[in-house]
């Protein structure tokens, strides 16, 4: 009897385990919150992230995302370069390098309630899917904007560290999340940012965070 009570228990635990815990983590982190309340992340634990804003470029841009290779960075475009873009933003999906958005700056979520909203459906309708995360463009975050983030299941991020065009390529250390500007005003060099992903070991946002790996467990039949 006991021998059939601990069979059925471990069973039970199996099968809670497994429809609980899913095989591939990014199939579900879309759908909710990485955040307990209102907040903005800006630091990891466990590694490395570069993260790119980018609102400009086009001929040195597709050269850069043709040639990139995992592990990638994290990329947060602005809704005008997205809708400029197309053919690069279908590269981009198909080598499945992750795509945020990057808003305006801070205070015009205070003036338009309604803008963020409007930015994330526009990215919905362009990406085929909310963001993840979001990001303002100078890296102000409003409790009014948190507050409709979080209502709207997007989580905010800001960054560690920021490659001021000039300086140096940064050195990187564990946690790190480095902001990299690519604007028209303020624009980091390609052949850098190449120089700086190929020589440190990255991982993504969720990773970095989180401690989360895309390893999964494939059960026979």
């Amino acid at each position: 009897m006991k021998t059939k009570l601990l069979l059925i228990g471990t069973v039970l635990v199996f099968l809670s385990l497994f429809f609980i815990i899913p095989n591939n983590y990014s199939s579900m982190l879309p759908v909710f919150q990485l955040t307990e309340k209102p907040t903005v992340v800006s630091k990891g634990t466990h590694g490395k992230t570069i993260t790119i804003d980018l609102t400009f470029g086009k001929e040195d841009m597709e050269t850069f995302i043709k040639d990139l290779q995992a592990p990638y960075p994290h990329f947060f475009i602005s809704n005008d370069w997205i809708k400029r873009s197309p053919s690069l933003i279908k590269i981009m999906k198909e080598k499945s390098i992750p795509i945020s958005l990057l808003g305006q700056d801070g205070a015009k979520y205070i003036e338009d309630p309604n803008l963020f909203k409007k930015e994330i459906d526009e990215f919905e309708q362009s990406i085929g899917e909310l963001p993840l995360w979001f990001r303002t463009k100078d890296y102000v975050f409003p409790m009014e904007l948190q507050k409709i983030a979080w209502q709207h299941e997007v989580n905010l991020l800001s960054s560690s560290k920021y490659w001021v065009k000039g300086d140096q390529i940064p050195k990187l250390k564990k946690g790190d999340i480095l902001s990299v500007p690519l604007h028209q005003e303020e624009r980091i060099d390609i052949k850098q940012l190449n120089q700086l992903l190929k020589t440190d070991s990255l991982l993504s946002v969720e990773q970095n965070i989180f401690g989360l790996t895309t390893k999964s467990k494939t059960i026979p039949d």
